[in-house]
């Protein structure tokens, strides 16, 4: 079984991934925001003590910015290697009202990217994370075999102006993906998205 919720707001979607065994949420919002997903959970019928992890697809306000909040709850942080270096940059964009947690770097789950289709089958997903720079160099995709992709902020193909975002899709591409779960706007099918 494989259930995907939209539990977003303010404009950003987050997605909890259901299966059998466990609950993977994918980005998270603001710092202060725990209100506001807690309200989104208990609207799709999710409590927010059974998300067991949190993957963030880069270290943005709107994307990690909840993420220590999170982690206080008991939900553990997936971090990829090349992300590690970018989670203590993201306190540079948050101001002094946003109260601000600061993640911590010594608790989390961190894997290379070549781990990540073992630990996600250990947790009943089957896929993998790749590398996906282009809106931010520390930029993932969670690529599921069943031909979907969570793309967080980057830039959808038709917008793909330069080489790195290029290359990006073409390894989403690669994993012959089919439906786009973006970080903020509606589901897309890559087939409508033109190549540049």
């Amino acid at each position: 079984m494989l259930n995907i919720v939209n539990v977003g707001y303010d404009s950003t979607n987050y997605y909890v991934i259901e299966t059998t065994t466990t609950k993977l949420l994918v980005d998270v919002g603001f710092p202060g925001t725990l209100p506001k997903l807690n309200h989104a959970l208990k609207r799709t019928g999710i409590a927010l003590t059974a998300i067991t992890y949190l993957l963030v697809s880069h270290y943005h306000p709107d994307h990690a910015g909840l993420a220590q909040e999170l982690k206080q709850q008991g939900v553990k942080l997936i971090v990829l290697e090349p992300q590690v270096a970018a989670i203590p940059q993201l306190k540079r964009y948050m101001k002094p009202q946003y109260h601000y947690q600061e993640i911590r770097l010594d608790d989390n789950v961190t894997i290379s990217l070549s781990q990540s289709r073992a630990f996600l089958r250990g947790i009943g997903i089957d896929g993998e994370i790749i590398s996906t720079p282009g809106h931010s160099d520390d930029s993932v995709t969670l690529v599921l075999d069943a031909g979907l992709a969570f793309t967080g902020d980057l830039p959808p193909p038709k917008m793909a102006t330069d080489e790195t975002l290029q290359r990006s899709w073409d390894a989403i591409r690669a994993h012959k993906v089919r439906t786009i779960y973006p970080g903020h706007g509606p589901v897309y099918h890559l087939a409508d998205q033109p190549r540049r």
